[in-house]
């Protein structure tokens, strides 16, 4: 009975200390870090942006992009993770890193998504008969949505950028003037831009 009860005492100081070392190696254990760079964190949209979260350390991570659309988790920290922004704004990317306890680590990174330039370019050129102008606005570059063309005497055109044709004509007085034209431009978000051009009719 004594070698019994002896047996059972070792094997349960063996068990306690196991649990023990157990519970000091977890103690022990580096905790969860989160690290997240993005590239670029600047541009025009739509931007473009590559997350890397290689130098994080933990079982499970889920990257939020802060622009609404859905979250991205994983267990993979090596590869590279894309996302396109496509509105101007500023948006912070929330990197949450968990480890096997439960325990959590978060760091952020801001992306400055700009507006895209908007350019307002106008060309014109005298055509046969000389009152009869040539203008084309085909230059101008952005996100054109929509335009209006003033011709400088009172008459105008305007439409929607797609459905544009250039160049446009326009005959002016048979009479010496000069008249200042100008493109006006709207783009997508709302940015606008201008170009002038002064428009000398000869003598009839």
């Amino acid at each position: 009975m004594r070698m019994i009860r002896a047996k059972w005492l070792i094997l349960g100081a063996l068990a306690i200390a196991i649990t023990i070392g157990l519970s000091a190696c977890m103690f022990f254990l580096p905790l969860p870090e989160a690290v997240i760079e993005a590239i670029p964190q600047m541009g025009p949209a739509p931007l473009e942006v590559t997350f890397d979260i290689t130098g994080s350390r933990g079982q499970v991570y889920t990257l939020d992009f802060g622009d609404g659309s859905p979250a991205q988790s994983g267990t993979d920290f090596t590869a590279p993770i894309p996302h396109e922004y496509g509105d101007p704004g500023d948006y912070v990317a929330t990197l949450t890193v968990e480890d096997a306890r439960g325990n959590t680590d978060t760091a952020t990174v801001t992306i400055k998504v700009q507006y895209p330039p908007l350019f307002a370019a106008l060309d014109v050129t005298v055509q046969t008969p000389p009152y009869t102008f040539a203008f084309d606005a085909s230059g101008s570059t952005g996100e054109i949505d929509r335009y209006v063309l003033y011709f400088g005497d009172g008459d105008f055109i305007a439409g929607d950028w797609a459905d544009a044709t250039w160049p446009v004509y326009h005959t002016y007085p048979a009479q010496t003037a000069s008249y200042v034209a100008t493109l006006w431009i709207e783009d997508i978000y709302g940015q606008d831009d201008s170009a002038t051009e002064v428009v000398e009719v000869p003598a009839p």
